[in-house]
């Protein structure tokens, strides 16, 4: 597996890859509207093309197949999300390795990250601590997540 920058010929992949492990991972600690409201099944794909353009995330690759993909900027990680499939096979760790010494590399003392339910024992394994817990509304569903943080 290889850690790659943006590539612009996985795009479709990205959100889909994004959709797919919301439904599939989440299901245990969201119920289908919230999962509906955060990750519905109509991808918009100019707004990540757009996205994408600015964030460039840091994509795991796989015998040329996308498995995982972080975005990183400043000191925050927005979306993180490794193909369900994937998952529990190193890929995330990876993927946070790598931001972790980007980071260091960039002179960044905190990484910090907005984490669902799901995803929070994945980022405390790695040290993360929990600042607080939001109540995020989308599309009239409340989801609940988590700001955590890690210093560095």
């Amino acid at each position: 597996m290889q850690i790659i920058i943006y590539d612009k010929s996985y795009l479709n992949k990205i959100p889909e890859l994004l959709v797919n492990s919301i439904y599939n991972s989440c299901k245990k600690d969201y119920t289908l509207k919230q999962l509906e409201a955060w990750a519905g099944l109509n991808i918009d794909y100019k707004f990540w093309e757009n996205k994408l353009k600015k964030t460039k995330p840091f994509l795991a690759i796989l015998d040329g197949k996308l498995v995982g993909f972080a975005e990183f900027y400043n000191d925050y990680i927005d979306c993180f999300y490794v193909d369900y499939t994937f998952q529990k096979k190193g890929i995330g760790k990876a993927l946070l390795t790598h931001i972790i010494y980007i980071a260091k590399q960039n002179n960044i003392k905190k990484i910090k990250v907005d984490a669902s339910i799901t995803s929070k024992p994945f980022f405390e394994k790695f040290g993360f601590k929990k600042v607080k817990r939001n109540l995020v509304k989308k599309a009239n569903e409340e989801l609940i997540n988590y700001s955590l943080e890690l210093i560095l």
